[in-house]
């Protein structure tokens, strides 16, 4: 067994993506470096370098792996599909193409972590609560190429969850 050289940034660094995972933050492959070499100045190491070496040594020493957090499985029937494709066609039998519109949204969400993060095997892969702050694009184009301009959404002048209240 070969000697760690740097056993307290190693130990220190164990302790802080203990921390960070306790409280769900993710914990990407760039963060750890980075956070190695503050605490090699705070401890007054100079000729400390979190090389991509001691990166992938520090993972095997500590068992980390990186894994989504959360995940969600949307499947669609295929037969639903199917049908749809026979009908469609009949739908717009009577439009010119002019008339044909598809419109689709996005969304940002602009305070929302990575679902992805530095976890060590051993761990189970739970992410914290996403916060919901969040920008709605909607764009729209006609079938012959004609662009609306984008409806960028902020937030609803009145919310859904307030519709019987006064």
């Amino acid at each position: 067994m070969r000697h760690e050289t740097y056993v307290d940034i190693n130990e220190a660094l164990l302790e802080l993506f203990k921390t960070f995972r306790e409280k769900k933050i993710p914990v990407s492959g760039s963060m750890i470096p980075h956070k190695a070499k503050e605490l090699a100045d705070a401890l007054g190491i100079e000729n400390f370098s979190a090389s991509n070496g001691w990166l992938v040594r520090f993972h095997i020493r500590h068992n980390n792996t990186f894994r989504s957090l959360c995940s969600e499985a949307a499947d669609v029937d295929p037969s639903l599909g199917e049908d749809w494709q026979e009908r469609f066609p009949l739908l717009l039998a009577g439009y010119d193409d002019e008339d044909i519109f598809n419109m689709d949204e996005t969304a940002l969400f602009f305070r929302a972590l990575p679902n992805k993060s530095m976890i060590q095997k051993s761990e189970e892969a739970r992410g914290g609560k996403i916060p919901k702050g969040r920008l709605t694009i909607s764009f729209c184009v006609s079938a012959v190429g004609e662009k609306e301009k984008p409806l960028v959404i902020w937030r609803c002048q009145r919310p859904r969850c307030f519709k019987r209240k006064v």
